[in-house]
């Protein structure tokens, strides 16, 4: 499955889905019971060779990715954030792209709310330009909690008895 890149090069979704297929430890025979793809079908959509792939629908492609245990943002994330020839080596990425997509997927639904809640707000305040610094914020947050975390463990670590 192709989509357009920045540049408009085209996007390989099909790296994405071997390194989850291999992370599941999913062959094409047991991706194909869990898709109703069939696994010849399976086999020229997945083809290592890109100039032997037939095209992927949407729909094949979000089955195929339901099957893996992820979706369309997910494999999105992955395909942006790591390179297509580098594994996802530590399971800690993987959380961290799992956990930030629920948030994400479900925030602009969240400030839809909010802004309808609030009265004389029609979202015209809403600005492009705020994107960096709420990123540096949640990425900040984040920061802050996994130091909390460390630190409590290191308390535990260091406490001869468990009350804190």
């Amino acid at each position: 499955m192709k989509g357009l890149g920045e540049a408009g090069e085209r996007r390989d979704y099909v790296p994405v889905i071997l390194r989850a297929m291999a992370e599941t430890d999913t062959a094409q025979r047991k991706l194909a019971g869990k898709t109703g793809i069939s696994k010849s079908r399976l086999g020229v959509l997945l083809h290592r060779d890109p100039a032997k792939r037939a095209p992927m629908t949407v729909n094949e492609f979000e089955t195929i990715l339901h099957a893996l245990g992820t979706n369309i943002v997910q494999a999105f994330v992955r395909l942006e954030t790591f390179p297509q020839d580098e594994p996802i080596s530590d399971e800690r990425h993987a959380t961290l792209i799992v956990m930030l997509c629920e948030f994400f997927v479900s925030l602009p639904k969240k400030l839809i709310e909010v802004l309808d809640a609030l009265d004389g707000l029609d979202g015209s305040e809403v600005r492009k330009e705020w994107a960096s610094p709420l990123q540096k914020a949640v990425i900040k947050r984040v920061a802050d909690e996994v130091m909390a975390v460390t630190e409590r463990r290191a308390r535990l670590a260091q406490s001869d008895d468990f009350y804190l």
